[in-house]
């Protein structure tokens, strides 16, 4: 009774552990959302995360469990051989023991699969109603379907197929182990209930290769900088109808296989899944190969220049840019990544940078850093939990500091912005004194149709559009981005759903970016350009005036009438 309490107490205080700090870290991802101004966007993080992980854990959860169960009704009274002195005899294992284990199992192949789930963001890109208003010449799907909804589809086939066949592998080595499926001199015997079982395993993979050959057909009009050809006359006229007999031919096949596994009829089955596999081989090798080599080169090439102006014509629109090689590793126009000491001179006086690591606490009153506000009580102690840091919980720490947590520059964009690709460098740019770290953003996909596919900041692409430009303040960390000026479909859609995506006050503010930081003692003003952009530099100092009189740092408030007074003068 003792050794139990104990364990009993052991297993409490784990649970508390792991709950305490699974609380304390949702707490700290909620503020730190908040912090940035960007609560929606956690809370479609939260929202998407919940249905991906729901869906996929109770499926997985319902199809293993199922499979198990009917797997420990087949194999009746499981016996297992004890040894009394120097007698041996056979023990009866209990039905329930028998159940907890196909739960527990159940619970283990689901739990496995939950790190292979498809990534929130592309069911947050599904879920949005984005539209291009323009359609492929053949599925007359519009292209939105290709760049937001197929993606999540083919994410989420591939996991299932892995369940599937996790399931099944599962299933045949159980069933190996029991009397119901043996080896012998004879073939391979199956009792009734395992050949059944197994019968409806192959139906349900047959089912599955149904959806692959659907996903199939538009792969076709997604080409890959690895394909030997692209989508053309052979394509069209020959591969789609034929993949289309193919999914309908093994439709019937499963229903086959079913009905011959459940009557007895094994050698149907198996002659319905030959059949399946020799077809599916002409359809897609021997048939084209077949039409290539018959038909003559100048029919050929006559038939497919539409398809190849089709091509052009969608490759035009896919990109922003003039197209560029197809073996050019582009960063698109940005500069390349700083290193060695001009990136250390820069990360002197900036509390983000790229590589940046580790927790900064900042409790400067007259720096409007955006981070949590430390505070005390149960934030405090989250904070400390969820950051593994207990240097938080000192009372030399202020409660009005604010952390740092996300201090690498990319990371830190990716969080805000998690549907955009980046450019492939940072930029250290200055607005007046203040630095400012530049990212390109793009709207980007593999799965755009008919265009011809570039490899693009460090990814093959086949649809590439200037979405905005990410800017990272060094000073107070602060993310602010400014949209493109027409920015494409997806961008729009984003930014409209998500406010925080976009800030009119970024614009003026990358319009008067320059290489090097403005001097005061100069007497010039900053980099010419607009009054939007002046109004807005002339707002920062006056804040900063109004934080340094409310923080009693007279010192701090003369330095920005100062420059204040310098900026204006110029003008006048």
């Amino acid at each position: 009774m003792r050794r139990r309490r104990l364990l009993l107490g052991v297993v409490a205080a784990a649970a508390i552990l792991v709950a305490g700090r699974a609380i304390s870290a949702l707490y700290a991802d909620y503020s730190w959302y908040g912090a940035m101004g960007a609560s929606a966007v956690w809370s479609e993080r939260a929202l998407d995360l919940s249905l991906i992980h729901g869906a996929g854990f109770g499926l997985a959860f319902a199809i293993a469990f199922a499979n198990f169960s009917a797997l420990a009704g087949s194999i009746g009274s499981l016996t297992l051989p004890r040894r009394l002195a120097n007698v041996e005899f056979g023990e009866a294992v209990p039905r329930r023991y028998v159940d907890r284990f196909a739960f527990a199992l159940s619970l283990g192949v689901a739990a496995a699969l939950m790190p292979l789930l498809p990534a929130w963001t592309s069911l947050a890109l599904a879920r949005r109603q984005v539209r291009f208003g323009d359609v492929d010449p053949y599925f007359q799907h519009d292209l939105a379907f290709y760049t937001t909804w197929l993606p999540f589809e083919k994410s989420v086939y591939s996991w299932f197929i892995l369940l599937v066949v996790v399931v099944s592998l599962v299933v045949v080595a159980l069933y190996s182990l029991t009397p119901g499926l043996s080896w012998e001199r004879s073939g391979l015997r199956m009792s009734t209930r395992v050949r059944r079982h197994l019968s409806v395993l192959a139906a349900v993979i047959l089912l599955v290769t149904v959806w692959s050959y659907r996903l199939a057909s538009y792969d076709l009009l997604i080409q890959s900088a690895a394909d030997a050809g692209s989508f053309s006359y052979v394509e069209h006229r020959w591969l789609l109808p034929g993949l289309l007999i193919l999914s309908i031919v093994t439709v019937a096949a499963a229903a086959t296989v079913l009905f011959s596994g459940w009557t007895g009829q094994l050698r149907t089955g198996f002659v319905a899944v030959t059949a399946v596999i020799i077809l599916a081989i002409g359809v897609q090798e021997i048939a084209p190969l077949l039409v290539r080599r018959l038909t003559p080169p100048e029919t050929l090439a006559a038939r497919n220049r539409a398809y190849a102006e089709t091509r052009a014509e969608f490759t035009r629109r896919a990109y922003d840019f003039t197209p560029i090689p197809r073996d050019s590793n582009s960063s698109v126009g940005d500069t390349a990544d700083l290193s060695g000491e001009g990136l250390r001179s820069f990360q002197r006086d900036s509390l983000v940078y790229p590589g940046a690591r580790g927790l900064v606490s900042v409790a400067d009153a007259q720096v409007d850093v955006a981070g949590q506000r430390l505070g005390d009580g149960f934030g405090r102690l989250a904070y400390a939990w969820a950051y593994q840091a207990a240097s938080l919980l000192s009372d030399s720490v202020p409660g009005r500091a604010r952390l740092v947590t996300v201090r690498d520059v990319r990371t830190r964009v990716a969080a805000l912005a998690p549907v955009f690709a980046q450019g492939s460098a940072v930029q250290p740019l200055f607005h007046a004194d203040t630095l400012y770290w530049k990212i390109n953003l793009y709207s980007a996909s593999s799965d755009h149709p008919l265009s011809d596919p570039r490899v693009l900041a460090g990814a093959e692409r086949s649809y590439f559009r200037h979405a905005g430009t990410a800017l990272v303040n060094g000073r107070t960390a602060r993310v602010i981005i400014a949209p493109a000026a027409s920015p494409d479909p997806i961008a729009r859609e984003w930014m409209r759903a998500f406010p925080n995506a976009a800030d009119y006050r970024a614009t003026a503010i990358l319009r008067r970016l320059t290489t090097s930081p403005w001097n005061p003692a100069e007497g010039s003003a900053p980099a010419s350009g607009d009054d939007a952009a002046f109004r807005g530099e002339v707002t920062r100092l006056y804040n900063l005036m109004r934080a340094s009189l409310a923080a009693g740092n007279l010192g701090a408030f003369s330095a920005a009438y100062d420059s204040l007074g310098a900026l204006i003068g110029p003008r006048r």
